[in-house]
Formats: C-alpha cells, structure tokens, sequence
C-alpha cells in the first residue's frame, strides 16, 4: 500500500489523534498531521496544505486527505487540493475507528467509509 493519510484539523485535533492512533496500532509511518490554528487564514493554510501534499506526492502514489469537519477551513483547502491533483482524496468528518482503518487497510476511501461508519452508534438500551 503506497498512500499517505494525511490529518488536517482545527487545533491540535490531527496530531493528538495521530499520537492515539499509533499508541494503539504502532507508528504508522504514513500518517502525518497538519494542524490550524486561530491566526490561519484559509489562504495561508491552503499553501501550507499545498506544500505538505506536493512534498508526500513525491513519496507516495495517493494521499487519502482525513479532514475534522466538512465545511471547515482545512476541508476546504483539502478540497482545493483535490481539484489539482487526481492523486488526493479527502474524507471529512474524521473519528479514530476511521484512522486506524486508513492506515492498516488497502481498501477504497468509499470502503473505509462504509467499514468504519457501522463503528458508529447507539450503545444505551432503548427505555422510555
């Protein structure tokens, strides 16, 4: 599997959550963090995105793009990266189950979605 996931958040979202992933599966060499903090525009923060994508496109086939939120400022500047390069993909809406799957599985991001969103639900028994 020759394909970067890249985290991209408000705050320090992206690189707590990598930490997390990789104290429960390992390091993941292929994970990396970009973080946004208050003083960022979307400008300044798209041609950093831009950067970090350019430098991993060197290095990898594919870059899945796992954003925190859709509409968001590092999702749109993630979707501005998609519409330059056929090689970048973007998921928003990022949760653990979500990024360990990325990393330890070879599969479509539309099967990473599909895998991980049952992950996803109500645990109380239902009492009314």
């Amino acid at each position: 599997m020759n394909r970067a996931i890249l985290l991209v958040s408000h705050g320090n979202l992206a690189s707590t959550m990598k930490e997390s992933v990789e104290l429960i599966a390992g390091i993941q060499q292929q994970l990396f963090a970009l973080c946004m903090d208050d003083q960022v525009t979307l400008d300044s923060f798209s041609r950093e995105l831009e950067a970090a994508v350019n430098q991993l496109l060197d290095r990898y086939k594919e870059i899945i793009i796992l954003a925190d939120i859709k509409g968001g400022t590092p999702c749109n500047a993630a979707t501005l990266q998609v519409l330059k390069n056929s090689r970048v993909q973007v998921i928003a809406g990022f949760h653990l189950g979500l990024v360990i799957e990325s990393c330890l599985s070879p599969v479509s991001p539309k099967e990473l979605l599909a895998n991980t969103s049952r992950s996803i639900c109500y645990i109380n028994p239902h009492k009314y």
